[in-house]
């Protein structure tokens, strides 16, 4: 049990290349998707847990409350609590991504995995970006984590690497991403709500976009402007039959 405590620390998780998923529903999406998994703790009163496991041939670690508080990450978790392996960082050799550049929120970064798995788009983290098979990035995807590729990227250079048209998402300047053709293979790049992307990788990309706001507000929270593009980005695919969806009438 005190290995898998251990995994609420980023370096614990790097070095065992294992992680957390916490509560019934991503323990499904887990199964669903036939993840392995190393451990699973649960309430003896966790019916379903028990039966699920016992369906996979599995014997869970039945804990008491005070001890799935200790396991879990979350002020009122709920059972169960699995230990899994992270997937090797995976980058999908053609089609859209949507690329995390210096978002530290695991909200935000969560729910950038949950954008792209919604539009048949692969993730990836890149510097300074919060762990994306953290605990916390976990709930946040709600289960998206196992219906997308999940990459890493270092450096600029490293995105060059992956063959993509860059599009920068900007606060002014941008072009108005329901007006813009994206290509068929585009990685959106999507910095921190305070920050932003650098100078220097807006400057690097291929197109600059930015979503109007006739309301006055400054910016938006990064994972709605995330989505907002991404949408923009599969509904141009959609247009040109290239992309998930069948091209319209």
């Amino acid at each position: 049990m005190a290995d898998a405590i251990r995994l609420h620390r980023s370096r614990h998780r790097l070095a065992t290349g294992l992680t957390l998923i916490e509560g019934p529903h991503l323990f499904e999406e887990a199964v669903a998707a036939g993840s392995p998994l190393e451990r699973v703790f649960c309430l003896s009163g966790d019916g379903a847990t028990r039966d699920r496991a016992a369906a996979l041939q599995l014997e869970p670690v039945l804990v008491a409350e005070e001890i799935l508080h200790r396991l879990a990450t979350t002020p009122q978790p709920q059972s169960p609590v699995a230990v899994v392996p992270i997937p090797p960082p995976r980058v999908p050799d053609r089609g859209h991504l949507v690329v995390a550049w210096g978002i530290a929120d695991p909200g935000n970064v969560g729910t950038l995995v949950r954008t792209a798995a919604a539009f048949g788009m692969g993730f990836v983290a890149g510097p300074e970006t919060a762990d994306p098979w953290s605990p916390k990035v976990l709930r946040a995807g709600a289960g998206a984590h196992f219906h997308t590729t999940v990459g890493r990227v270092a450096a600029h250079d490293d995105l060059r690497a992956l063959e993509r048209h860059l599009v920068a998402t900007v606060v002014a300047g941008g072009d108005n991403p329901s007006e813009v053709d994206f290509p068929a293979d585009a990685a959106l790049l999507v910095g921190s709500e305070a920050e932003g992307l650098p100078g220097w990788l807006v400057e690097a990309a291929d197109r600059r976009v930015t979503i109007a706001m006739p309301g006055g507000t400054e910016s938006h929270n990064a994972s709605v402007a995330g989505a907002i593009v991404a949408y923009e980005m599969t509904m141009a695919s959609r247009s040109r039959g290239d992309g998930p969806f069948p091209a319209r009438d």
